[in-house]
């Protein structure tokens, strides 16, 4: 409705700061009136008569209103010659009726005012829920969008899937890619067909048609290359993984680079920390990392290098080496 101008009245209250699915209350009203005419100010601001047929004061403790909604409503006042309504703790008017009391009051859920930690909850379940809703819309595959928990900061291209009791936070979902139930994408980008299995990924990138999970964690700034598979109760921590590594479970890869194809096997651990500092481990193309084996930082393993089960290495490993640390076994007859 052209002849509409929203006020929007920012007032301080308890959490008023705090995000509502990822934005502040005043930033939901702004891009909820972005298509109609509006202005922001503060509480003691002085809201002057405007030239429009309807005006509407809405404070920002009522996050949930729409224009749509408002719309409506100054055609309705229109059709019945309403000059003055209050609505949840704002209201609308027509221009002749401005600074007077509003004769009758209107009700409905999007005038829910937010100042309490109940209020809180409940109007940023609404917002999840329209978010997933508009997702689904432009083709998203979200099956349950009362579960799915994703923010105004995200992108979600169409064909994704978003499982139930996922969340999604500043982050990026590419085209077939899957969030599986009960994981946590945040500050990170998702690429075209990955699967991100009850899982947790944290400010990283994950390539296409990697595997993660499930009960993975990647975080702080990891890439994973393209078609790599990380597997049950395997860490990634500020890390590089080219194409195709696998890490299929029980590892810690930390501030590491590893090359295309490498396998790091169960149990193996990059021991980046001295008690002090972090240091690097480079891992080298093709590499066979054995179970429980243990890289002590810093150190360079060349390519097509071969390292035994249960190896402690502590020395740089020119490329195409076979290295084997452990104890020779002694099997001796019981007494």
């Amino acid at each position: 409705m052209e002849r509409l101008f929203v006020y929007i009245v920012d007032r301080p209250f308890a959490g008023h700061r705090d995000a509502l699915a990822g934005l502040t209350p005043l930033s939901w009203l702004l891009r909820a009136f972005k298509d109609l005419p509006h202005r922001a100010v503060t509480e003691d601001g002085e809201i002057e008569e405007i030239s429009a047929a309807y005006a509407a004061v809405i404070p920002t403790t009522m996050p949930l209103v729409t224009g749509d909604v408002l719309s409506e409503i100054a055609e309705e006042m229109e059709r019945r010659s309403i000059p003055s309504l209050e609505i949840g703790e704002g209201r609308i008017y027509a221009r002749n009726a401005f600074g007077k009391a509003p004769t009758r009051r209107l009700w409905l859920p999007v005038f829910r005012s937010v100042e309490k930690a109940a209020d809180h909850a409940a109007a940023e379940r609404e917002l999840y829920r329209r978010i997933a809703e508009t997702s689904a819309q432009n083709g998203v595959i979200i099956p349950d969008v009362e579960s799915v928990r994703i923010d105004a900061g995200s992108t979600i291209k169409a064909g994704a899937v978003i499982e139930p009791y996922s969340i999604v936070r500043g982050s990026e979902i590419k085209e077939d890619a899957r969030i599986g139930p009960f994981s946590t994408v945040e500050d990170s980008v998702v690429s075209a067909g990955a699967v991100i299995w009850s899982s947790v990924v944290k400010e990283s990138v994950i390539g296409e048609k990697t595997s993660v999970g499930p009960f993975a964690y990647v975080r702080m700034g990891s890439a994973v290359g393209a078609g790599c598979r990380i597997g049950d109760f395997v860490e990634v921590k500020a890390s590089f993984l080219e194409d195709g590594v696998k890490a299929a479970h029980l590892a810690y890869v930390g501030d590491a680079e590893v090359g295309r194809g490498t396998n790091v096997g169960c149990g193996a651990v990059f021991a980046n920390y001295d008690g002090r500092k972090k240091h690097k481990t480079k891992v080298g193309k093709g590499v066979f990392i054995g179970a429980n084996t243990n890289l002590v930082a810093p150190i360079t393993v060349g390519d097509e290098t071969y390292i035994a089960a249960a190896t402690t290495v502590t020395k740089d490993v020119p490329q195409g080496s076979f290295v084997i640390g452990r104890s020779r076994a002694e099997c001796k007859k019981r007494e």
